[in-house]
C-alpha cells in the first residue's frame, strides 16, 4: 500500500471528501440517540480509495483496498433513516 493521499468517491465520481452526520442508538438505552460524523479524509482505515452511494435504503461505504481488482476491505452500511446530511466536496 502506498503513502499517497487516499482518492474519495461518491457514487464513483472522485471528490475532496465526503463527510456525513448520522444518528446511532446506544445499545445500553435505546432510546437515546447520539450524533455520529463519518469524514472519508479523516478515516484511520488503511485503504486506497472510499466510495461513497446511496443505495436503496442505506448510505454504503465501501473500503477498496485496490478498486481497480475490486478489492474489497470492508463495507459498512448507514440506514438512510438516520442519515441527517451528506457534504461532498468537490475538486476545484
Amino acid at each position: 500500500m502506498s503513502r499517497n493521499k487516499k482518492i474519495v468517491k461518491f457514487h464513483g465520481n472522485e471528490v475532496e471528501n465526503v463527510t456525513i452526520l448520522y444518528s446511532i442508538r446506544q445499545k445500553t438505552n435505546p432510546i437515546v440517540t447520539a450524533m455520529e460524523e463519518f469524514d472519508a479524509l479523516k478515516d484511520v482505515s488503511s485503504c486506497e480509495t472510499i466510495n461513497i452511494q446511496v443505495v436503496a435504503d442505506f448510505v454504503t461505504i465501501t473500503f477498496y483496498k485496490q478498486e481497480r481488482t475490486n478489492s474489497v476491505i470492508s463495507r459498512e452500511l448507514i440506514p438512510l433513516h438516520a442519515t441527517e446530511h451528506i457534504w461532498v466536496q468537490d475538486i476545484l
